[in-house]
C-alpha cells in the first residue's frame, strides 16, 4: 500500500504542477512565501493536496488559487500560475482534500475531517503575509 501512495502522490504533485505550469500569470502580483505543516489529531497528514480560495468578502480580488502538494510528512507548499512558489498577499479559505487510496465505488477514508474538503464548508481562513513567522501557516486540524 505504501507503493501506492507513494505513486498517487507523485501523481498529484505532477498534476497540480502541470496545472499550475500551463496557466502563466503575467500579471506582477507579489508572491509571499506559504508553506507548513498540517496535522489531524497531532499526527502528520500522510498525503493529499490543498488549495487556497481568495475570500472577496475580507477584500482579496486575487485570481488565483493557489495549490500545494502535501508530503508524507504532512508539510506542504503552495504554488501559482507558472510554477512560482508562493501566494499573493490576502485572506483565504484553505480546503484540504487528503484521502487514503481513493477507489471508485469505494467510501473515502478521510485524513482529515470532511468539513475541510470542500470551500463551503471549510471553517480555515488564513491570511497570507509578505513576511510571515515560522509556523504561521501550520494547520492543527481534527479528524
Amino acid at each position: 500500500m505504501c507503493g501506492l501512495r507513494a505513486v498517487r502522490n507523485r501523481v498529484l504533485a505532477a498534476l497540480v504542477v502541470g496545472v499550475v505550469a500551463g496557466c502563466g500569470t503575467g500579471d506582477g502580483e507579489t508572491l509571499a512565501p506559504v508553506s507548513g505543516v498540517i496535522t489531524a489529531n497531532g499526527k502528520p497528514v500522510p498525503s493529499g493536496t490543498m488549495t487556497l480560495y481568495p475570500e472577496a468578502a475580507k477584500g482579496n480580488a486575487s485570481q488565483h488559487q493557489p495549490n500545494g502538494v502535501i508530503d508524507a510528512n504532512g508539510r506542504y507548499e503552495m504554488y501559482v500560475p507558472g510554477s512560482k512558489k508562493g501566494a499573493p498577499p490576502g485572506w483565504y479559505k484553505v480546503v484540504v482534500y487528503a484521502v487514503d487510496d481513493p477507489q471508485p465505488g469505494k467510501p473515502n477514508k478521510y485524513f482529515v475531517h470532511k468539513k475541510y474538503t470542500d470551500v463551503a464548508t471549510t471553517p480555515l481562513l488564513i491570511e497570507v503575509v509578505e513576511k510571515p513567522e515560522p509556523g504561521r501557516y501550520d494547520l492543527k486540524l481534527d479528524r
